[in-house]
């Protein structure tokens, strides 16, 4: 597999990883369950930083 292939499979792979995030995030908000609320709020802590993280990795990954 050449460079560029390669170079372009790691790129898509992140692109389905940060969609993945951003669908999550849409995700509705259980009600009524404290407990499931506290997670889907540290879901949603977590997977923000989460995306900026792999966007940064993608920038990275685009100038090589």
């Amino acid at each position: 597999m050449k460079q560029e292939q390669i170079k372009e499979k790691i790129l898509s792979e992140l692109d389905s990883r940060i969609g993945r995030l951003e669908q999550h995030a849409e995700d509705e908000k259980p009600a009524g369950n404290p407990y499931s609320e506290l997670n889907h709020a540290l879901s949603h802590a977590i997977g923000e930083s989460l995306q900026e993280e792999l966007r940064d990795v993608r920038q990275f990954v685009e100038r090589l």
